[in-house]
């Protein structure tokens, strides 16, 4: 547990003291395949932390569908703006196959190492990570073609996204199946790719990286 929690940014520089009060005020959950972590608007009791599996964070839009805004994998802080803000969750989260999670009582939590301003940078410098991320995701989305975004997709979060089916997929770029499965079809026959039983494998990443890459 001690060497998993180190490998998250704002764990890595705890010493053995402070990794064995955390794990005092810490359960360990393990939900299946397709289960809630939390609802947008609940309140956040705990930090959660994931420590195997994958996590997606989504929402609805105007017609009800749902539209994948970020997948968490293993050894990630989850939506961790809420606790510091003290705010309800503004979207859902549950897990795309079964996966542990560390839910640390986030009172206790605050009270103990972010009084500390040395924990407290930590904590925030993983929230500007985030935001970080979310201008990132915003962009790709803002400035890529349909094709270009699975391209991308592929080549930057491969083998991470080898258990993911083509609707999760597409729900991540914000697409239809129906256009996801045609871009893969047409990766497929030009031999950048080949899929295998749900699983991906990139045949010639210099070739895809072109289609994204100008």
């Amino acid at each position: 547990m001690k060497d998993l929690l180190k490998q998250i940014p704002i764990f890595e520089n705890f010493n053995d003291d402070d990794l064995v009060y955390l794990q005092t005020i810490s359960t360990v959950q393990t939900l299946k395949k397709n289960s809630i972590v939390f609802f947008k608007g609940d309140e956040p009791r705990y930090l959660h932390v994931l420590l195997e599996g994958s996590l997606k964070i989504y929402k609805y839009n105007q017609n009800n569908n749902e539209v994948m805004l970020k997948m968490l994998n293993t050894a990630s802080l989850v939506a961790e703006l809420a606790n510091l803000e003290h705010m309800p969750y503004p979207s859902n989260c549950s897990t795309l196959e079964e996966s542990k999670l560390l839910l640390i009582d986030y009172g206790k939590f605050e009270n103990h190492f972010l009084k500390d301003s040395k924990f407290l940078f930590m904590f925030v410098k993983s929230l500007t990570n985030a935001i970080l991320m979310l201008e990132k995701t915003i962009s790709f989305n803002l400035t890529l073609n349909s094709t270009s975004k699975v391209a991308r997709h592929l080549y930057e979060i491969f083998p991470s996204s080898c258990h993911m089916n083509h609707k999760i997929r597409a729900s991540t770029l914000n697409m239809t199946p129906e256009t996801y499965s045609r871009i893969i079809r047409k990766f497929k026959d030009e031999n950048l790719i080949k899929e295998e039983n749900g699983k991906v494998e990139i045949l010639d990443e210099e070739k895809l990286k072109k289609y994204f890459d100008a």
